[in-house]
């Protein structure tokens, strides 16, 4: 592995506070799992959206601003051998391929990552992006169909787990339902209702761990029409009921929270 992780931050927008302009010597990708983060890159302003990720190499400037109560994001500092590559920093849109990538570093990493496995599975996380913004896919923003896709995966997220057709996508974008569907695949190579759903069931997954709402309340927020239909749905794609989910996710922030060490 060429990279290191130095240290995993997992935290929410309750406290809201600005980190003013500064550098480091270590690398640092600042992940958005909920909310716009305004955020600041060699002093050019940048807006972080919900599934966006900013790369910040050593020595670069960088300043953030949480200024929202329902903000939740990821900070991973961490070292890199030096290689031949040439070193690139910037503003990650969020898509398909780093949706699934983040989820399952979520679901991985609940907390913080304190055994050598899980550093290990952060440290292949990071190498992954590398990869990832070295790829012809990262660097081919002007093609007509990627521009597409990246404005279908746009419409997804702003509806922030509400529920959207084919249909409304297609009609909003004036083409047809099967024109879009075509291209999504063609460009993902994924069902564009699946991830339609899989946005929606992770924003789910957030509102569950993170809100202290009841359950009713969030399937009334996320726009079902009962708790059953939002249960229903749920159960479908996960296997589990949105009880047990937060069952679950409770227990794992109590054991993360048992081996949380204060700073020195």
């Amino acid at each position: 592995m060429k990279s290191n992780i130095l240290s995993v931050y997992c935290s929410s927008g309750k406290k809201q506070f600005a980190v003013e302009s500064h550098t480091h010597e270590y690398w640092q990708l600042e992940i958005i799992t909920q909310g716009v983060v305004h955020s600041g890159l060699l002093s050019q302003p940048l807006a972080l959206q919900t599934g966006d990720m900013l790369l910040v190499p050593p020595g670069w400037t960088h300043e953030f601003t949480y200024d929202r109560p329902d903000l939740t994001w990821i900070t991973l500092k961490f070292e890199r051998q030096v290689d031949d590559a040439p070193v690139w920093g910037g503003h990650i849109h969020g898509n398909m391929f780093t949706s699934r990538l983040i989820s399952s570093f979520r679901m991985a990493i609940p907390g913080t990552a304190y055994k050598d496995y899980e550093k290990a599975f952060v440290n292949g996380f990071l190498e992954t992006m590398f990869r990832y913004v070295q790829s012809d896919d990262f660097h081919k923003a002007d093609d007509l169909s990627y521009q597409l896709v990246k404005l279908i995966t746009e419409k997804v997220l702003i509806r922030n787990g509400r529920a959207i057709t084919i249909n409304e996508l297609a009609d909003e974008l004036s083409y047809t339902r099967s024109h879009i569907s075509k291209r999504f695949k063609e460009i993902t190579g994924g069902n564009l209702k699946a991830y339609i759903d899989q946005v929606r069931v992770q924003k789910v997954e957030e509102m569950l761990r993170y809100r202290e709402h009841s359950i009713s309340e969030i399937a009334i927020d996320l726009g079902f029409n009962d708790l059953f239909s939002f249960s229903k749905f749920y159960k479908k794609h996960t296997g589990a009921s949105p009880r047990q989910f937060r069952k679950k996710a409770a227990s794992q922030e109590a054991y993360s929270a048992d081996y949380d060490e204060p700073d020195d």
